[in-house]
């Protein structure tokens, strides 16, 4: 997100808000995969009480970004080629918020998923 772009700016209301926190809401969930938005998805989420139109406009240039981007993120494949071991990993959610997770690699080697 561009440093010049002043969300605190006195704004006209943005006219579908409902829009605006799916939109928001969806941000969040690719910032697992991709960091690099964390920053300006976390300045657009700050506004999804009462956003205005140059917040809307800020979700856009993000979605925009993403658009243009779409070979940066986080890639997570089958098993680490070193030693050929998957990861099994778990997230707990309480009220759609994450409050436990956990991440290892396997100590035998997989050949399908249905021998992990």
């Amino acid at each position: 997100m561009s440093t010049s772009l002043d969300l605190y700016t006195i704004a006209p209301p943005f006219n579908d808000p409902s829009l605006y926190r799916r939109l928001v809401g969806s941000l969040q969930y690719l910032t697992f995969t991709r960091p690099d938005i964390a920053f300006s998805v976390n300045r657009v989420s700050q506004f999804m009480h009462k956003p205005t139109v140059i917040h809307f406009s800020a979700v856009k240039r993000i979605l925009r970004y993403l658009h243009g981007t779409p070979t940066l993120g986080i890639k997570f494949r089958k098993g680490d080629t070193s030693d050929q071991r998957s990861t099994s990993d778990f997230i707990a959610f309480l009220d759609s918020n994450p409050i436990s997770w956990s991440s290892k690699k396997q100590p035998t080697i997989s050949r399908s998923s249905t021998e992990a």
